[in-house]
């Protein structure tokens, strides 16, 4: 009986170390990835819209680049402006590095923004961000393989008499996904993430571990 008690303690004692190397290595392995935004880690979802130039954008041309994938509308009155006007904060942060860093602005609101009114919008922030838009169909198919949500006030709640067609308010997902040059959609920021200098540093990161790869 002291003998099988003796075994079960080594046995326990061994299968603890043996934990215990996992988690060390687990996490060693893990450091590295110690991002300011969340980890998510799948293949981004590829998409085809129309940029603010009337031309037809594909997610997967931007291999090779960080691409940061922001959502709103033109009419937003604060969530959207600050969010861009952040990103080109970024984009300040990373002096040279921004020209491997693409942003997307897609548009929650197809209907009112149209190219044109994209083209007169968005590159006001930061003359290299694009942005894009497509038919209601599209924005839908996008959003629901990147899991934003948003939906039309006026529609959803009903108009007062004075509402109008240029005055309606959207509600949408503010993350902004972070895809690396391989493809992956690795990162994600909500708005309690938004930070320049912190999304600069996991940028930064993300291109670091690229160079390593090649």
């Amino acid at each position: 009986m002291k003998h099988n008690h003796s075994a079960t303690i080594a046995l326990s004692i061994l299968a603890l170390l043996g934990w215990g190397l996992f988690s060390y290595q687990y996490i060693k392995s893990k450091s590295k990835d110690n991002y300011v935004g969340i980890p998510y880690y799948k293949e981004a979802p590829n998409f085809t819209l129309t940029n603010h130039n009337g031309e037809k954008v594909f997610l997967y041309q931007f291999r090779g680049k960080v691409t940061l994938i922001v959502w709103g509308y033109t009419h937003c009155p604060d969530i959207c402006p600050l969010t861009l006007s952040m990103l080109r904060d970024v984009m300040k942060e990373l002096g040279e590095l921004s020209d491997k860093v693409q942003v997307l602005y897609i548009t929650v609101d197809p209907v009112r923004d149209t190219p044109e009114r994209l083209k007169g919008y968005v590159p006001h922030f930061y003359e290299r961000f694009i942005g894009l838009t497509g038919t209601p169909k599209e924005i839908e198919k996008v959003a629901k393989d990147y899991n934003v949500f948003f939906i039309n006030h006026g529609d959803s709640y009903g108009r007062s008499e004075s509402d109008t067609w240029a005055t309606y308010l959207m509600t949408h997902t503010t993350t902004i996904y972070l895809v690396d040059p391989r493809g992956k959609l690795l990162i994600t920021y909500p708005y309690d993430k938004f930070d320049s200098k912190g999304m600069a540093k996991d940028i930064r990161k993300v291109l670091n571990q690229q160079e390593e790869r090649n």
